[in-house]
């Protein structure tokens, strides 16, 4: 049991140490498939455009909620890619705790306390808001294939007990250009 913790303890680890240089994440769209709205109302996710001047897109969101959510905040990331006309499930699928992925600083998801009125678990009661975020892609993973990509994330709070949301990231991975 205990060389199990320590595989797992070390994979861990591992996986907040990622950097690349090769490709960078461009955004397509974010759509909501269902929501709770015992937990929160009039949830948005927008993909636009940072400025005139600089051609990466950014995420806008915000929502309000209208109960607590503890420290435990499950999501279920399932990857798809677009491979012969249709999104097909690539090999990564990822359980992850929201909130200590976040204090890991896991894909340097630290830094979208830059852009937000959020600051950290347990989520409060009121309207969060995030603006003009922009990922560090430079902290995801190595070597992921080029392509066109679908991420179907469902958000589970309290232990997985209540059901919050669901909805698809669509985006590419592409060559990072060498100016």
């Amino acid at each position: 049991m205990y060389a199990i913790f320590l595989l797992f303890a070390s994979l861990g680890f591992v996986m907040a140490q990622f950097h690349q240089d090769t490709y960078v994440i461009e955004h397509d769209r974010i759509e909501i498939l269902k929501f709770n709205r015992s937990f929160v109302r009039r949830p948005d996710f927008q993909v636009l455009y940072f400025n005139d001047t600089v051609k990466m897109k950014a995420l806008n969101a915000s929502g309000y909620f209208i109960a607590p959510i503890q420290n435990k905040v499950k999501m279920e990331v399932t990857v798809y890619r677009f491979v012969g006309g249709a999104y097909r499930v690539f090999p990564i699928n990822v359980t992850l705790d929201g909130c200590n992925e976040n204090k890991r600083n896991l894909f340097g998801l630290q830094s979208i306390y830059q852009y937000t009125n959020f600051k950290g678990c347990p989520v409060p009661i009121g309207y969060l808001y995030l603006k003009y975020y922009l990922i560090e892609y430079e902290k995801f993973p190595p070597h992921v294939p080029y392509g066109k990509y679908k991420l179907f994330m469902e958000v589970h709070a309290n232990e997985g007990a209540y059901f919050i949301g669901n909805g698809n990231w669509y985006g590419s991975i592409v060559p990072k250009r060498k100016d």
